[in-house]
């Protein structure tokens, strides 16, 4: 049997499986479309300022630490993370924005300001 895998794309799942794969001893080649690695964890730097592509990535954090720990690693041996506050804002063709701030409870906020009973639990 082919201990050889391709996998399309390289963002968060694609490398994960490819890292697992590799750890398995398969032959792991990853295609990417774009120049540069990492989907939603890319950056576009410009003018001295760097950006994340996909400010968001980090909700979970746990996810994150479990993956880096099964390859006795820590996130904080690759990067470091500064909270933004706010963390995000997401515009609407209408104009109009949301913005999402950096804690549980300011987004609950800003969602029941939206919808009365949006940030409810079922």
């Amino acid at each position: 049997m082919s201990r050889t895998v391709s996998i399309i794309g390289s963002g968060f799942a694609s490398l994960a499986a490819a890292s697992y794969l590799a750890k398995d001893g398969y032959n792991v080649s990853v295609f990417e479309k774009n120049a540069e690695l990492g989907g939603r964890a890319r950056q576009f730097k410009k003018d001295g300022f760097t950006f994340d592509m996909g400010p968001s990535w980090y909700w979970m954090p746990d996810v994150f630490e479990r993956f880096f720990a099964d390859f006795d690693k820590k996130p904080s041996d690759y990067y470091n993370l500064n909270k933004l506050s706010p963390a995000y804002k997401v515009f609407f063709e209408d104009g109009k924005s949301i913005t999402i701030e950096d804690t549980l409870e300011k987004i609950y906020a800003a969602f029941e300001k939206e919808e009365k009973g949006s940030s409810k639990k079922a």
